[in-house]
């Protein structure tokens, strides 16, 4: 997949491109990006994703955005899709500035080349987001390409109402509610970083952590205990990863992510890339009596995980993991 990260140069082949922050890359994000390579396929264009390397709230509101996945992670997704090239701008104030009629000319019709525009229902582009769907429609019907509105993808709830959205799966994990969040991704939950050197206080109770060094900006499920699955030097392994401060123990720290792996018995992964992918939470984070009784608790942890990742239903797939 060829990645484009400005707008000089030549226009591209004529394309059908898909629009959007696609921030987590959820089912409702997929349902945008594969109908446009539909319409790529079916009409022999070049398919595109277009995005932003950072996400627009960072310049439009004063309360930073926790994501829930990072640039390199959303470029995976479309490769893997299948997308002939990403467009990956950054969300600047020159872009912030470009008028919505501009936008279409010299974006859309200029270098994307587009012959089909898909967005989602409340898709917005432009200075002060005045470009809606309807804008969208009047400047396809008027300029000779197609705009493709795709309805939004309803979650699987007791109602059936509510819509997926990032802000919806934000919420989800922000309770810990990591199953539910799942589902509206379509795979599990994932955070990547380097390991890095802890207070060895896992080892010394028997049960070794790899502590995860992860991004500011990135959305950290709520404090307590999951089953989940690590992987790191290209293998996948079953964790029990632990989100919390230790509070056990007087010198309780900032809150960390540490994953213990339980089929690994070797070196330490410190400065290794390791992802983390949550399968489903065990337990609150709480204060034991002791540390025997924290490691009870533990061996408990471990056995509950297990379980889970015997599970077919909430195993995540090695390549995701």
């Amino acid at each position: 997949m060829r990645l484009i990260e400005t707008l000089t140069g030549p226009s591209l082949a004529p394309s059908s491109c898909a629009m959007g922050m696609f921030d987590g890359v959820h089912t409702g994000h997929r349902m945008v990006l594969e109908n446009a390579l539909r319409e790529a396929r079916a009409n022999g264009w070049m398919s595109v994703a277009f995005s932003f390397a950072n996400h627009p709230q960072a310049l439009l509101s004063a309360t930073p955005t926790q994501l829930l996945s990072s640039r390199e992670e959303r470029l995976e997704a479309f490769a893997a899709m299948g997308f002939d090239a990403a467009v990956i701008l950054p969300f600047d104030e020159a872009m912030r500035a470009i008028e919505a009629p501009v936008f279409v000319q010299r974006i859309l019709r200029g270098f994307l080349n587009v012959r089909s525009v898909s967005v989602g229902y409340d898709y917005r582009f432009g200075a002060g987001r005045r470009g809606d769907c309807d804008y969208l429609r009047q400047c396809a019907a008027r300029e000779g390409f197609q705009a493709q509105i795709v309805d939004p993808v309803r979650a699987p709830d007791a109602d059936g109402h509510a819509i997926v959205s990032s802000t919806l799966i934000r919420k989800l994990l922000n309770f810990g509610d990591v199953k539910q969040a799942n589902s509206l991704l379509g795979q599990p939950y994932a955070l990547t970083g380097r390991v890095t050197a802890g207070v060895q206080r896992g080892r010394q109770l028997g049960f070794p952590t790899a502590n995860l060094d992860v991004a500011p900006q990135r959305l950290i499920p709520a404090i307590g205990a999951y089953a989940a699955q690590a992987r790191v030097c290209g293998k996948t392994y079953r964790a029990v990863c632990n989100i919390g401060h230790a509070p056990t123990f007087e010198d309780a720290f900032p809150r960390r992510v540490e994953a213990h792996l339980l089929d690994y018995d070797g070196p330490s992964f410190y400065d290794e890339t390791m992802r983390i992918a949550f399968l489903a939470r065990l337990r609150d984070e709480r204060a034991f009596p002791s540390a025997d009784a924290l490691v009870e608790q533990i061996r408990r942890d471990c056995a509950s995980a297990r379980a889970l990742t015997d599970d077919a239903s909430v195993v995540a797939h090695p390549e995701h993991a």
